[in-house]
Parts: structure tokens; sequence; C-alpha cells
């Protein structure tokens, strides 16, 4: 009885493993410079009020771009980096102009690891959402991340609940373009 419990809970132990907040993919840096080259297509589905979640990673210094190119419905895309409270959101890529496809630059990124991406209707809407998402990491100062973002361009913000709160040394702080 002694050994089946020991067996038990060692089968058990040698099965767990760490949770993961949905996939992980990693792209490999690219040095070409035309819009999405090299990028890794990722097709996704919104479910009716449930998300799509992936985690991308990035390494610190390098341009990363997350680009929806294509949707069935008006999507919204928010990234979280490695620390919870650096994150970034973006609804419409150019709202004025009817373009409605999310899309995210960081350079540089703030620091290596593996970014938490969410794409999900823009409201809470009981909808599904098919789309393809292009995620490319390139050299700092690519043209795939422009130096002078648009107005609605979105960036790596600090989100924590006490702005005032000293950050540790090394870390990000304020807003990455």
């Amino acid at each position: 009885m002694t050994r089946r419990i020991a067996l038990t809970l060692t089968g058990a132990l040698l099965g767990a493993q760490a949770a993961w907040a949905g996939s992980v993919l990693e792209d490999v840096l690219n040095a070409c410079s035309t819009i999405n080259c090299a990028a890794t297509t990722v097709r996704g589905v919104h479910q009716a009020r449930e998300p799509f979640v992936i985690q991308l990673f990035a390494a610190e210094g390098e341009c990363l771009r997350l680009d929806v190119t294509e949707q069935s419905q008006d999507l919204a895309m928010l990234i979280s980096s490695p620390s919870v409270n650096l994150a970034g959101i973006n609804d419409d890529r150019d709202f004025n102009n009817g373009d409605f496809r999310p899309l995210i630059t960081i350079d540089p990124v703030p620091a290596t690891g593996w970014y938490t991406v969410v794409v999900s209707h823009f409201d809470l809407v009981a909808t599904v959402g098919k789309f393809t998402l292009k995620y490319g990491r390139y050299a700092t100062g690519n043209a795939n991340c422009p130096v002078q973002p648009t107005a609605s361009a979105p960036t790596l913000e600090h989100r924590s609940a006490n702005p005032s709160k000293p950050l540790a040394a090394g870390s990000a702080s304020g807003i990455v373009q």
C-alpha cells in the first residue's frame, strides 16, 4: 500500500510543470526592412467573450511588431511585458480613416522575456472574430518600428497602482516608444 502511494505521488510530481497564459511562440530576429517581412503568421479566433491569448518572446533593445493584418470583427490588442506593470493597448490603427485593425510596435523592447498578448473584440460583445496576426522581431530602428509613431500608436506605459513607487535599478520607466 505504501509503495502504491509513493508511486502515485512520484508520477504526479514528475508530471507537474509550470502553467502558461496561453500558447508560447518565439520568432527569430530578422534584418529585412519591408513591413512585416519574415514575420511569423498566427491565425487566431476570438471566441464569444473569450479572448485569444498568446505569449511571444522578445529581447531587450530590439524592435517588436505585432500587426493584425486581417480581421472579421473590430478587434483590439493588449500587450503586457514580463512585469505586469508595463502594458500597452491598441484598438484602431487609424480610426479617422476607417482602419480598425490593431497594431503595436515597441522599439526598443524594455526587457528580455515573454510578452503576453491578448486579442479580443474591442467591446464586450458576444461575437466570434477571426484574425491574422503578424509577429516580427527586428533590429532597433528598423522600418517595422517607426521612429515617430502616429498619435494613435500604442506605447508601453508603467501601470503601477502607485506611480510614485521607485522602480528597480535598470528597469524601464515612464513611456517606451
